[in-house]
């Protein structure tokens, strides 16, 4: 059971509730001494997390949405200390991937239970910069592009699906070239995405079959058949069969991408410039508390 837990909270993550009678309440019926930090800009997350780690702390937990869990990830990486998540985004891609109850009791149940379990993951690197979920090219790209924080806050997580069918509209497949622990594969498509986690907030679409956060692997998908509605028809068969005309699914641990015309690039939702990307994987990085029994 922790005892010592750090909450780093993100008071614009979501929509509006109150969470600190929720969070009291379970970590004192836990006997768990707890408090929180407030982030006010990029940046303050990873800081309070890493600051907690060096102070001791058992557990520091994100409640906020994947931005927020990449940030307080951050922190942590290489560190001993787990990290809870508390999920209060908008999509909350990386609680989905775990099993981590959206419900705010549940979750803040996971990171004071003595019956968690902590999984270990990997992590993906883009130069310096860390991610958990996944880097996106061309379409992928502009769809984040497009959903900005007014789409977000007026329709919640459908604003995903919205800027994706404003994206299509702008997309235009491209010729990529990439580079797969040294070996070169070329491929005509309308994205690439290089995936640490399947989950992508759509019901029944993974971009892959067996995409797991622990294999020490990166998962590299072509999308090349046109329309939001093939991407979706296209994903359902993926995860049932394994590539076909609308995919190509590789797996590598180092990978460089280019792409002609250079295309956007998102890293786990925030834009990141355009390509070319060299990316790697960094096996079983962080640790991160999971139910052990259901709650």
């Amino acid at each position: 059971m922790a005892k010592r837990i750090h909450v780093v909270i993100n008071p614009a993550s979501g929509q509006p509730q109150p969470i600190l009678h929720t969070l009291n309440h379970v970590f004192n019926e836990a006997q768990a001494d707890w408090d929180i930090s407030l982030t006010k800009k990029a940046g303050d997350a990873e800081r309070f997390a890493r600051q907690a780690a060096e102070a001791g702390v058992d557990v520091v937990a994100a409640y906020g949405g994947d931005g927020t869990v990449m940030e307080v990830a951050r922190g942590l990486m290489g560190t001993p200390v787990p990290m809870a998540i508390l999920p209060g985004g908008t999509a909350n891609l990386m609680s989905v991937e775990l099993g981590i109850p959206k419900d705010l009791e549940k979750a803040a149940k996971i990171a004071c239970s003595q019956d968690s379990q902590v999984r270990r993951v990997d992590a993906g690197m883009v130069g310096d910069t860390f991610f958990l979920l996944r880097v996106g090219l061309g379409f992928a790209a502009r769809k984040v592009e497009l959903a900005d924080r007014q789409l977000k806050d007026k329709y919640g997580v459908l604003a995903y699906s919205i800027a994706a069918l404003k994206a299509v509209k702008q997309t235009r497949a491209v010729d990529f070239r990439l580079t797969l622990d040294g070996k070169v594969t070329e491929v005509k498509a309308l994205t690439c995405l290089v995936d640490n986690a399947g989950n992508m907030g759509v019901s029944g679409f993974s971009p892959g079959r067996n995409i797991s956060v622990s294999d020490g692997l990166l998962d590299v998908i072509a999308i090349t058949n046109a329309g939001f509605s093939s991407l979706v028809d296209a994903g359902k068969k993926l995860a049932e069969r394994g590539a076909t005309e609308s995919y190509v699914h590789w797996q590598a641990k180092d990978i460089t991408i280019e792409a002609d015309p250079p295309q956007s690039v998102q890293i786990d939702g925030e834009m990141a410039g355009t390509t070319p990307v060299t990316i790697r994987v960094n096996p079983q990085i962080l640790s991160i508390l999971v139910a052990g029994n259901p709650v």
